[in-house]
């Protein structure tokens, strides 16, 4: 525990850092949406399958706040579909593609989109109206709706309502039940990582002129990696690209559980490492490592002491593995 102490030390936390990316619309565009949403139902007054399918149909981009009217993610969106019409083969990532894309200009894409959008706005009436998607009643107790809330517990009627104005007070509320920037959190979970750590990492790597590949981003870039160079779980780095000797995982934890599993991935990278001849270092930050100390040193144990975090990055090059490869980069 000693060990883990020491290193924790030098970690630092990031739950304030909030992504910035296109995943997700700006504030700006988030708005002339609602106000096209808003146009089309005359302020939500007259909400109809026509009026919300016809808003969403021209404007892509309106399906955000209608979706946010109702609290669903894309792919809760898509599941309140299925109940719709099991028939309609419909995921989250399809829902993105209308909020997010240019709308399509061949008459099957056209035809395929307008079903889709029928659709998502049926399910939408039917989750507002209590069709589907209840609170079971013995379950009342214990569990809200999510329309147990102000601008949706008397349905469209309180939209419309609460479409002239809310008090700040339900703001803040909004913000102490839900968690403002929640949704931009898990949007860009991935890019984090990527921003604080495997950036500032790269960069290094770059500067001493080590040849290095670098893992796509996601699990399907981990997948690629691990079936290039034949290591499971694919690391974020390898040194250097061509007969590697070293490799580097990467991991912000700003949670207990988080931190846990990825403690177990680089615990599986180090033993597939270590069968393979590599040395396998570690660069973790974020206060979930603190917070699990037996976690950290596990990894510090299972790396030989080659862990390292944001502030101590630069005495990675000080493994002698590392070292070695300096201005070879070709």
């Amino acid at each position: 525990m000693l060990l883990a102490e020491s290193y924790a030390s030098t970690i630092q936390p990031s739950f304030h850092l909030i992504p910035r990316g296109n995943v997700m619309a700006s504030e700006e565009d988030f708005t002339a949406a609602y106000a096209t949403l808003a146009q089309a139902t005359n302020d939500f007054a007259a909400v109809s399958p026509q009026t919300l399918g016809s808003a969403v149909v021209s404007d892509g981009t309106t399906l955000a706040p209608l979706r946010m009217i109702i609290g669903f993610t894309h792919n809760e969106l898509a599941a309140a579909i299925r109940l719709i019409d099991p028939d309609i083969p419909v995921s989250g990532n399809a829902l993105k593609v209308i909020e997010r894309r240019e709308p399509p200009t061949t008459t099957t894409a056209i035809e395929r989109r307008e079903k889709l959008v029928g659709v998502a706005c049926a399910a939408i009436l039917a989750v507002m109206d209590g069709t589907i998607l209840t609170v079971p009643e013995a379950s009342e107790p214990a569990f809200h709706s999510k329309l147990d809330k102000r601008d949706t517990r008397e349905q469209w009627t309180s939209v419309a309502h609460n479409a002239k104005g809310v008090p700040y007070s339900a703001l803040l509320y909004q913000r102490y039940v839900g968690g403002v920037w929640r949704q931009v959190q898990d949007a860009y979970s991935e890019i984090k990582g990527d921003a604080l750590l495997e950036v500032p990492l790269a960069l290094l790597l770059e500067r001493e002129e080590i040849s290095h590949y670098r893992a796509p981003r996601g699990a399907a870039g981990a997948a690629q990696t691990a079936q290039r160079f034949g290591i499971s779980p694919g690391p974020d780095f390898l040194l250097p690209e061509a007969n590697p000797t070293v490799v580097v995982e990467s991991k912000i934890g700003e949670d207990g559980g988080t931190v846990r599993d990825k403690a177990a991935r680089l615990k599986d990278l180090a033993v597939a490492g270590s069968r393979r001849g590599l040395v396998v270092c570690a660069v973790v930050d974020g206060k979930g490592w603190t917070e699990r100390l037996n976690s950290l040193a596990d990894v510090i144990i299972a790396t030989g002491g080659r862990t390292f975090t944001l502030e101590t990055l630069e005495s990675l090059i000080s493994v002698p593995e590392v070292d070695a490869l300096r201005g070879i980069a070709t």
